[in-house]
């Protein structure tokens, strides 16, 4: 009797795209396949609202204050900040949300796509990056002996669900810190530095990423492979750069993000919101038991996915009330632990000895 054969990495690719695909119909038919829905546009923020509608004929709007969506909407049709005044002065923290430029550079087409375009871009370039990170995450199963249809659990990953949901930068960012791994594991060192760079350009708490892998390569006593930190932190500061010189004199500059709070402070802030609506004390309570659960895991495993999502479980400790008290923020927030957690239960154990690092890396001992 033949083994049952695996399926290729693209089958797996194909189907993290299909899976996308079906999440984003539970929206868009119920609005008449109206991609604007993905906007994230809100009754609330009348001020982005209002931008919308000036290029659009219709927008759908949330009975609450909308969310990712419609800024970067805002920001693909002026990735550059070529003209500031008409696009960025609409974003409510100009520096924050603009420092976050990759997603809408792609999604904008380099800025050449016209606003009736970047609408349906934004939620092609998300599904894309479904199927292109579950691709990626399938690869690395392989590598690692793993079945490839753990590739999976990207596009099953709660956060990215809720990513895909607002229209938010979070699937690009960690399919290019995925990507990156699997280049580092290839000995591609230089190609793989480009790559976090461009999760960091997209997120910039990914480069969390870099360094949880980073710190593994060093504690294995192997060469320090400093560059996939600095290419990133790099990058973030050249771009800080040019949109703090593109945005002087635009409105909400100066203004400060709220994500980070005292050790504890905003999980218990948040526990007692939490309190008050069942469904998310459930659901909420389901995530820290998930990130608690992954740190001993993750902690005892020489696995380079788990330790690249080992500073996202720290972080839960620092995020704000503000982040914490709804499920979709809190799940977005530690992204990448929910990908990681099947590969450490379902992958074989990696090699715990410098030689065995090295061979994940493709370097000789």
């Amino acid at each position: 009797m033949s083994a049952v054969k695996s399926p290729s990495s693209w089958v797996v690719g194909a189907a993290g795209l299909a899976i996308g695909g079906l999440i984003a119909l539970r929206l868009l038919i119920p609005s008449g396949m109206d991609p604007t829905v993905f906007l994230a546009l809100g009754d609330d923020s009348p001020v982005q609202t209002n931008y919308a509608q000036r290029f659009l004929d219709e927008v759908r709007t949330r009975r609450d204050l909308g969310h990712d969506g419609r800024f970067f909407f805002v920001q693909a049709n002026d990735p550059w900040l070529l003209q500031p005044d008409e696009n960025a002065a609409v974003l409510d923290r100009p520096v924050y949300r603009s420092q976050r430029m990759l997603f809408p550079l792609i999604a904008g087409g380099l800025g050449a796509f016209p606003p009736g375009v970047v609408v349906w871009s934004m939620l092609i370039t998300n599904l894309l990056a479904m199927g292109i990170g579950a691709l990626v995450a399938a690869q690395l199963a392989l590598r690692w002996g793993a079945s490839p249809w753990l590739g999976l659990a990207v596009p099953l990953n709660i956060g990215l669900i809720f990513e895909l949901d607002i229209g938010g930068a979070g699937i690009v960012a960690y399919t290019f810190a995925l990507a990156g791994l699997l280049a580092l594991v290839a000995t591609r060192v230089w190609f793989a530095s480009l790559l976090f760079a461009a999760a960091a350009l997209s997120r910039e708490v990914m480069v969390g990423f870099a360094v949880g892998v980073f710190v593994l390569w060093w504690l294995e006593g192997r060469r320090s492979i400093w560059r996939i930190v600095l290419m990133p932190v790099v990058g973030m500061a050249v771009w800080n750069v040019y949109l703090r010189f593109r945005l002087d004199g635009v409105p909400g500059v100066g203004e400060r993000t709220e994500n980070f709070t005292a050790p504890f402070v905003g999980l218990y802030e948040a526990f007692e919101s939490w309190v008050r609506n069942p469904g998310e004390l459930l659901l909420n309570s389901v995530l820290v038991l998930v990130v608690i659960a992954f740190v001993p895991l993750a902690l005892r495993s020489r696995s380079p996915i788990a330790w690249g999502a080992l500073p996202f479980a720290a972080l839960m400790v620092v995020l704000s009330a503000e982040v914490l008290r709804e499920s979709y923020n809190f799940s977005r927030a530690v992204v990448p632990v929910f990908t990681a957690l099947p590969f450490l239960i379902m992958a074989p154990r990696h090699d715990p000895s410098p030689a065995g690092i090295g061979r994940l890396s493709g370097e000789r001992p």
